[in-house]
C-alpha cells in the first residue's frame, strides 16, 4: 500500500509539473507572437506620409493598437507575408484583460488570456519617456515630388500589467529610409532620393 501511495503522489507531482510546464511554454508562445506583430508593423519614415505609400499610419492607445504588418512567421493573427491592417487589443473580461489579435475584417482571435491581471499599453519613441497614445506625425506639407530629409522611425510599444508582473516591450522601425524612395525622379528612376 505504501508503494502504491508513493508511486500515485510522484505520477500527480509529475502531471503537475508537466502541466505548470506546459502552461510557462504557452506563455512564451503568445508573448513571442505579441513581439512577432509589434516588430511586424510597418512604419514609413520619418516626414513620409504612411498612405503616400499604400500603409495604415500606426495608431494607439492605453487598450489597442493598429497599423500595417508583415508577419516574418504564421501565427495566430496570419500566415507569413503581408497581413494587411491588424488591431491589436485588450479585451476586458470578468477575470482579467485579453489580448486579441484582428487582422482585417476577420474575426479577433485570442493571443493571450492575461487573467487574473489588468493591462494597458504605452508607446516611446526613445524607450525612456512614455505616452498612453500615439497618432501619425503631422504631415509635412512638401510638395509631392520634392526631396525631403527622411530618417528612420522607430517605435517602442509596452504592455504592462497593472500589478508589475507582466512587462513585455518590443520595438518596430521603418528599416533602412533608401527602401522608401519618393517622388517621381525617384521611382523613375529606381533609386532612393
Amino acid at each position: 500500500m505504501l508503494v502504491f501511495a508513493i508511486g500515485g503522489q510522484s505520477a500527480r507531482t509529475g502531471f503537475s509539473l508537466g502541466r505548470r510546464a506546459l502552461s510557462v511554454a504557452d506563455a512564451q508562445l503568445n508573448e513571442d507572437q505579441l513581439r512577432g506583430i509589434v516588430r511586424g508593423l510597418v512604419l514609413a519614415p520619418r516626414e513620409t506620409d504612411p498612405k503616400s505609400l499604400g500603409l495604415a499610419p500606426l495608431r494607439g492607445d492605453q487598450r489597442s493598437f493598429r497599423g500595417s504588418v508583415l508577419l516574418d512567421r504564421a501565427g495566430l493573427c496570419g500566415a507569413a507575408g503581408p497581413a494587411g491592417e491588424v488591431t491589436v487589443a485588450l479585451e476586458t473580461r470578468p477575470g482579467g484583460d485579453a489580448v486579441t489579435c484582428q487582422s482585417g475584417s476577420s474575426p479577433a482571435v485570442l493571443l493571450d488570456d492575461l487573467s487574473p491581471r489588468r493591462a494597458g499599453f504605452s508607446y516611446s519613441i526613445d524607450g525612456v519617456r512614455w505616452t498612453d497614445t500615439i497618432s501619425p506625425p503631422p504631415a509635412t506639407g512638401a510638395s509631392p515630388g520634392a526631396t525631403a530629409v527622411r530618417s528612420p522611425q522607430t517605435v517602442y510599444i509596452r504592455l504592462a500589467s497593472t500589478d508589475g508582473r507582466i512587462d513585455i516591450v518590443e520595438k518596430a522601425t521603418s528599416g533602412p529610409v533608401w527602401l522608401y524612395p519618393t517622388g517621381p525622379r525617384a521611382i523613375a528612376a529606381g533609386q532612393p532620393q
